[in-house]
This record gives C-alpha cells, sequence and structure tokens, in this order.
C-alpha cells in the first residue's frame, strides 16, 4: 500500500467509529431534559392530587347552590303569581273578602264549629244559664 492509500485507510477509521465521548454532550443534555420533564410531570400530578379533595368540595357546594336557585326561582314564580292576582282589577271584590272582614251588605259570613267544639259548647250553656254563643256578623 502506498502512502496516500494508508492516510485515507486510518482517516476511514476515524470517521467511520467515533469515540466514545464525542457524543458526551448530547447525552447529558437529553437526559436533564428527561430528568425536568419527570420532575415537572410529578410536581403536577402531586398538585393534581392536592387540588382534588377542594375541586369535590367546590362542587358539592356548587350542587347546593344550584338547588337553592332552584327553590329560589319557584318560590319567585309563585309570589309573582300571587303580586298579579292581588293587581287584577277584576279580582279586588274576592281580594277584600280573603284579607278583611268584609263582606257585601247582602251576604252574612258562616262559622262550622267542629264535634269537640259544639259538645264543649252545649256543656258549658248546660252548666250555667248563659246565653248560647251568638255569631258575629261583621
Amino acid at each position: 500500500m502506498s502512502n496516500h492509500q494508508k492516510s485515507a485507510a486510518t482517516t476511514r477509521k476515524k470517521h467511520s467509529f467515533p469515540s466514545r465521548f464525542a457524543y458526551r454532550g448530547v447525552r447529558a443534555e437529553i437526559t436533564l431534559k428527561l430528568i425536568f420533564s419527570w420532575a415537572i410531570a410529578i410536581a403536577s400530578l402531586a398538585s393534581a392530587v392536592k387540588l382534588l379533595p377542594y375541586h369535590l368540595s367546590q362542587q358539592a357546594k356548587l350542587k347546593e347552590l344550584r338547588i337553592q336557585v332552584r327553590e329560589t326561582e319557584a318560590r319567585v314564580v309563585k309570589l309573582r303569581e300571587q303580586l298579579n292576582k292581588n293587581f287584577d282589577p277584576q279580582q279586588t271584590k274576592n281580594l277584600m273578602e280573603q284579607y278583611s272582614s268584609l263582606l257585601a251588605p247582602n251576604q252574612s259570613r258562616i262559622y262550622w264549629l267542629s264535634e269537640e267544639a259544639r259538645e264543649l259548647e252545649e256543656q258549658g250553656s248546660k252548666g250555667s244559664r248563659k246565653p248560647k254563643r251568638q255569631e258575629k256578623f261583621p
């Protein structure tokens, strides 16, 4: 072999088999990136685990508030209907009778007594000579 051929063969050997330490920097960079990525992943999982009970309690409070909102909305609808009824000009006469003891001049109020009240009234009238209680007519 000639001198030139020997140097070409040695050159090929150097380029074809890189040394063991040639990619040391790239390996270190990849290793550090992997370590930091795993550290970030572990930290995010730990944070999620810590936040889970808080999230669940907030969801329970939100559910309770939604129930209260539904109940309040139902009450508002009922009150709104009552308000409309109270301000309805056609209902004025009925409302006056409902909320006061006033009646039309040609009507009288009837009070129904339960059996117990009737028995008590009869016993009271037998024991004393007081007249029976009379109905009150406004």
